[in-house]
This record gives C-alpha cells, sequence and structure tokens, in this order.
C-alpha cells in the first residue's frame, strides 16, 4: 500500500484548501474483494472512472469530481499494475454467501442458505481432481463466455468449510451460484487468471505440456470434463494403467501431484539425452 495526499477545494469560489490523506494498493496483494470487482468491472467498461477510482483510493465521490482531468490521471497511474496480469497466488475473495430471493417482487435477499470458501494460497486444500473440474470450466468459459460455465467454474472452486469436494456438487450449486452477481463471478474469473499465472510460472514444465494438448485439440467447441479435456489427458498418461487407483490420485493435492509429475518429466528428458 501507499499513501496519498490530496488537496481539494471544499467550495470552489472560497480559497480555502483542504488536506486529505488515504491507503491505495499498488500490486494485486494490497487489492480488496471491492476493489478487485470494479478491476474487473473496468476491464469490462462497465464501470466510469470516478466510480473506479472511488472504489481504488477511498476518496469520496464529490472529492474526486472536484479533481482536474490531470490529477484523475496522475491517479490512475499509480494503478497501472491493475494492467499488468502478475502471477499472484491468493484468492481475494474469500467468501460467496449464496441467498434465496424472498419473492420473485422483491429484490431483497434471505438469510444466507450456504457460505462457501476459496482455497488458502497456492491453492492449499485443492485435489487434483478438483482442479481438473475447475480448470476446465475455466477454459470453457473462456472459450465460450457462456455463464453456465462460469457458474460450474465456480461451483468447482468454492466449498463450504471442511466439506470436501465432489463432482454432484457442482451439480447441485451453479444456478445458486448463477444469482451472484455478475460483477462478482467475473472477479473471480480475474482472479483465478492471476492465478494460472503463478501455475505456469511455479511449474512450467506442467503447463506447457497441457497447451501443447490442447493446441492439437483440433474442435472449437466448448469442452466438457471428460475425454476431450487435456487435463483428463494428463491425467490419464500420469495414471496409466493403474486405473484401480485412479480416485486416489485424483484425491491428492494438486501441488503434490504438479511436484510430482514435473520430477518424472525431468527424469525422461535425462534418459533421452
Amino acid at each position: 500500500m501507499i499513501k496519498i495526499k490530496v488537496k481539494y477545494r471544499p467550495v470552489s469560489l472560497i480559497p480555502f484548501i483542504r488536506k486529505i490523506e488515504s491507503n491505495v494498493p499498488q500490486n494485486w496483494s494490497d487489492v480488496t474483494q471491492k476493489q478487485l470487482i470494479a478491476i474487473a468491472c473496468l476491464y469490462k467498461s462497465a464501470i466510469s472512472d470516478i466510480v473506479f477510482l472511488k472504489a481504488m483510493s477511498g476518496l469520496k465521490k464529490r472529492i474526486l469530481n472536484r479533481m482536474t482531468d490531470f490529477e484523475h490521471y496522475k491517479l490512475m497511474e499509480i494503478f497501472e499494475f491493475i494492467g499488468d496480469q502478475k502471477p499472484y497466488h491468493e484468492f481475494i475473495i474469500r467468501r460467496l454467501e449464496l441467498r434465496w430471493l424472498r419473492s420473485l417482487s422483491s429484490s431483497k435477499w434471505s438469510k444466507p442458505v450456504i457460505k462457501l470458501y476459496a482455497a488458502e494460497g497456492k491453492l492449499k486444500g485443492i485435489t487434483f481432481g478438483q482442479f481438473i473440474f475447475a480448470d476446465t470450466y475455466f477454459a470453457n468459459y473462456q472459450q465460450s463466455n457462456d455463464e453456465t460455465d462460469l457458474n460450474k467454474f465456480i461451483a468447482s472452486l468454492y466449498l463450504g468449510k471442511n466439506e470436501k469436494f465432489e463432482d454432484c456438487l457442482i451439480q447441485e450449486r451453479f444456478e445458486s451460484i448463477g444469482k451472484l452477481e455478475l460483477n462478482i463471478r467475473q472477479a473471480i474469473v480475474l482472479n483465478y487468471q492471476l492465478i494460472h499465472e503463478w501455475l505456469a510460472l511455479a511449474y512450467p514444465l506442467i503447463f506447457q505440456k497441457c497447451e501443447e494438448m490442447t493446441n492439437d485439440d483440433s474442435t472449437d467447441s466448448a469442452r466438457p470434463v471428460s475425454d476431450g479435456s487435456p487435463w483428463i489427458k494428463v491425467f490419464q498418461n500420469f495414471v496409466g494403467d493403474d486405473i484401480i487407483h485412479d480416485e486416489v490420485w485424483a484425491a491428492k493435492p494438486v501441488n503434490t501431484i504438479f511436484a510430482y509429475m514435473t520430477r518424472k518429466y525431468k527424469e525422461n528428458a535425462r534418459r533421452k539425452k
């Protein structure tokens, strides 16, 4: 975080200057949930500069409205980091609350039905099987822009407290997740893109291999979580003939699997020399 100081006139006709200080983010680790949603909205051109700056700076709208275009520009310069999706391994939106509408004519929500939580940093707590579902639906959404893929992607990632992943949970929850604001769901997609950058940096051999399999796929349609998914191909190559234990492999932590696969790829590369 960095501290900024702003001078402004509360009343334009009176030469009285006020000063205000505010802490603003300077990298992804400083960004809050509210700010992440604002960034996602800016990417989609669904937010004005003033509303964006209000969310990012904490300054009141009336103060921002009194600033010059040049001052807005200098303030925007602080947030240049959002244009560079650098690797980041944390989920910024830590919790989701699924709610039901009280009635069709009311916009008020009832009490939370269920609370879902993101994994810890570096995908700690996510199994390889869960990752396969989440990453495939993520890829599908990137290609299809279909909200069903978006909702299933989020249903794959967020679980109840101490809840173990099962693919049936995706079918049970994706429609309820679709009732969350689209801006929140798209912010999670943005967050996962940053996590993907971290994964590619942490496990370059794995993600290079998966990208090769994706490029070899001749179909342009959205892939279901089936044999058409590149991660399923990676998983099948990894398990080999040990099909009887495939559920055991799927239940292992994703980082354990990636570390093991990286080691195997390096061993194979040395044998070929």
